[in-house]
């Protein structure tokens, strides 16, 4: 098994004087796709919000040998992303915006044209660089966020939102992963993005309801108790399990097609 690059002991955590977390105890390997999923009011931004380092809390968290505090925060940003939901709004052109975390990081002038030529080849947004981010589509700001989060290269990127180009950003991630050890972790209210997940993280009002990889979540129909929609390749595994025309849940539908029809 991969090392654990977050740790998460004994973490609890208040708001408005409401509990939200108590004693949680979560690991997060290297190089993993790691889904975290659950029904409305389970913790999963809350949980986010926490790893980013924007509230306090009891307990420790430790990503990639630091500890989560004010000490360390700035060692933290340079290795942890994140793209934020609420984040969607930006100020400047495409290319100012991608270029604001290497300024920060103090890259060079031509290593940051360079590293903007080469995400935007990767994202395909090269014909929108010097246009106003606020005058572009939802589909590419959502690729400007994503890609903002990944031009300087961190270990570990947070996602907060599903990609609405699935198929690209996917793809691009998978690629990051295999080049730079790259370790994502989605919070999605949609469980179809899960079965790109190499383990899932199921909450339930702040507490860790079930963690494994995606064949050992779905092995049963627990996640519809709680008012999660299964992913429909998993429904239909399900339901044609009653029938005895398969054996176990299937995660794709070349396997479904092998077994219905060898």
């Amino acid at each position: 098994m991969s090392r654990s690059i977050i740790k998460i002991r004994d973490m609890s955590f208040e708001y408005n004087q409401k509990e939200i977390f108590n004693d949680v105890n979560l690991d997060i390997y290297e190089n993993s796709f790691t889904a975290i999923i659950g029904p409305n009011g389970s913790g999963k931004k809350t949980l986010a919000k926490l790893l980013a380092g924007l509230y306090d809390f009891s307990g420790y968290i430790n990503i990639d040998g630091y500890l989560l505090n004010h000490a360390f925060i700035n060692k933290i940003r340079r290795i942890f992303s994140c793209s934020f939901e609420e984040k969607e709004e930006y100020f400047g052109s495409v290319r100012e915006i991608l270029a604001f975390p290497l300024e920060n990081l103090q890259y060079s002038k031509k290593e940051i044209t360079n590293q903007i030529q080469n995400i935007a080849k990767k994202f395909k947004i090269e014909n929108i660089l010097d246009k106003d981010f606020n005058e572009i589509s939802p589909l590419e700001k959502n690729k400007v966020s994503v890609a903002s989060a990944l031009i300087y290269n961190p270990k570990i990127l947070l996602l907060t939102k599903s990609p609405i180009d699935k198929k690209l950003i996917f793809k691009i991630l998978k690629e990051y992963q295999k080049e730079h050890n790259l370790t994502v972790i989605l919070i999605t209210n949609d469980l179809e993005d899960t079965l790109e997940a190499t383990n899932i993280i199921v909450l339930k009002e702040g507490k860790v309801l079930k963690e494994g990889t995606p064949r050992e979540i779905y092995n049963d129909d627990y996640l519809e108790k709680i008012g999660l929609k299964l992913p429909f390749i998993v429904s239909l595994s399900q339901n044609l399990m009653l029938y005895d025309l398969l054996d176990k849940v299937y995660l794709k539908f070349g396997e479904v097609g092998d077994k219905l029809w060898p």
